[in-house]
């Protein structure tokens, strides 16, 4: 039986699978214009998975030869044996790709191999040019994956030779495309004068649509009979944007975890379990989000918790976080946290340890009891007691942290209701919606759920456009 593959490359003959089939055929009919393009998205997005697809594509037409590497172990080499080692593997792979057709060319074309390996820049536009005199009805398709690992010397004459490649057409020569996967969109990198790979189609990766989700867990109930519920379903692409290491980790702790009698199906209220259980994990995709957050935690922070942002890749900050997964453009044009499993993780992440000890003063030896009338809490009395905290520490309340004093504000009525709740025998749950920043708190005691919306004080104007979206009509 296939499973949910949460490590490595998907095969759909072990793994549930997303095909992207449609995307597959529109880079197929890229590569059959000859086009040189670059397919970029953030660490386990399935870029590797989307490779395999291109080599099964390219395999379906005997005129193309895929030349596939992964330049993952030449970040750290020098130049010199960057470009040795790069010649040599392309030489083999080519050297075997003749070899499997038996060409008729075949001793003429490893002499060539052998006498003008590829050992430089000038020899490399050389070699291809030959290979096209001693075999004029094949094309190469060289496909990269890892491109971002390049040496950082070798990276501009790279780009640049294959640019010139693309645009001087004589003389001929055999390689028909470059296909560069990576983190980065190479096309926008720029050395001084231009960029030097601005003639390549860019393709982003982006999450599973709902309907692609959908088609995943459809084959999985036909395999196992366990349904998830259109709630379900709906939940878990709010909650991952699709993304496809999120969507499998949480399908995995709902599947194998939560709900093991397959004769019940997956409902929103597991998937919801699911990403309480997955949030509090330590996994690779996790810390490489906190590590770039981390640089500039303050500003992402602030986008956490509604602040405004334009989304402008050309500024630089921006532009990392954007390509390193962190924040996703929103419909307004402003920055957000790329999904609601990214928030829950950084919100608990950046979470300073003193708000803690703050809110224990705050609750120090009150007896909030008498807050509990049968099996409902008054929340408002307890609301009332930290805005009394608030109003008699003042400004001292929020000078905890050296964080923007709006972000202490929220994390210490966190604090606070966790630690109150919890001495009740309720839960607390946080919820960030990162469409538009907010940051709900919920409040679980006896079967009813207690929902806080906290907001920053952002001016009267940003609070009449708030409070006019609670309302059915806005005054004038």
């Amino acid at each position: 039986m296939r499973y949910f593959n949460t490590h490595g490359p998907v095969d759909e003959e072990h793994h549930y699978v997303v095909s992207r089939q449609a995307l597959v055929e529109q880079l197929g009919a890229q590569i059959d214009q000859g086009k040189y393009f670059t397919i970029f998205a953030p660490r386990q997005m399935g870029k590797t998975t989307l490779l395999r697809k291109l080599d099964e594509l390219l395999a379906e037409n005997p005129v193309y030869l895929p030349v596939s590497l992964s330049f993952e172990r030449y970040e750290n080499w020098t130049e010199d044996n960057f470009l040795k080692h790069f010649g040599r593997t392309v030489g083999y792979q080519l050297n075997q790709a003749f070899q499997s057709l038996n060409h008729p060319q075949l001793t003429q074309i490893q002499e060539l191999l052998a006498e003008s390996p590829i050992v430089d820049y000038y020899t490399f536009g050389d070699l291809f040019a030959e290979l096209h005199q001693l075999a004029p009805d094949y094309e190469i398709v060289l496909i990269i994956d890892e491109f971002d690992a390049t040496p950082q010397a070798a990276l501009s004459p790279l780009l640049q030779t294959w640019r010139a490649m693309y645009l001087e057409k004589l003389p001929p020569h055999s390689l028909h495309n470059v296909i560069l996967i990576g983190i980065q969109n190479i096309a926008r990198l720029n050395f001084g004068r231009s960029s030097p790979f601005n003639i390549a189609y860019q393709q982003r990766l982006n999450g599973f649509s709902p309907a692609e989700l959908e088609t995943m867990m459809a084959q999985y109930t036909a395999e196992t009979g366990q349904h998830f519920t259109p709630d379900a379903l709906s939940l878990l692409h709010e909650q991952t944007a699709g993304h496809p290491f999120l969507v499998n980790r949480t399908a995995v702790l709902a599947t194998e975890t939560l709900v093991t009698d397959r004769t019940q199906p997956i409902t929103a209220v597991d998937i919801r379990n699911a990403f309480n259980q997955l949030v509090r994990e330590t996994n690779y995709n996790f810390e490489t989000v906190i590590r770039h957050a981390e640089k500039y935690q303050e500003d992402v922070l602030n986008i956490l918790f509604g602040g405004t942002y334009n989304f402008n890749l050309n500024n630089p900050m921006i532009n990392e976080l954007y390509t390193q997964g962190v924040i996703r453009e929103d419909a307004q044009g402003n920055c957000r946290i790329a999904n609601a499993v990214y928030s829950e993780v950084l919100l608990a992440a950046f979470r300073p340890v003193r708000v803690g000890e703050q809110a224990a003063v705050l609750a120090n030896g009150y007896d909030f009891r008498p807050h509990v009338v049968g099996d409902q809490l008054q929340m408002a009395a307890l609301l009332s007691r930290f805005r009394e905290f608030v109003e008699q520490r003042g400004r001292e309340a929020f000078k905890v942290t050296e964080m923007p004093q709006e972000a202490t504000g929220q994390y210490l009525l966190m604090a606070y209701l966790d630690l109150v709740v919890r001495q009740l025998g309720g839960d607390l749950f946080a919820e960030v919606d990162s469409g538009d920043g907010r940051l709900d708190l919920i409040v679980v005691f006896q079967g009813h759920r207690y929902v806080i919306e906290t907001k920053i004080w952002r001016g009267p104007a940003e609070f009449d456009k708030g409070w006019c979206s609670w309302l059915t009509t806005c005054p004038p």
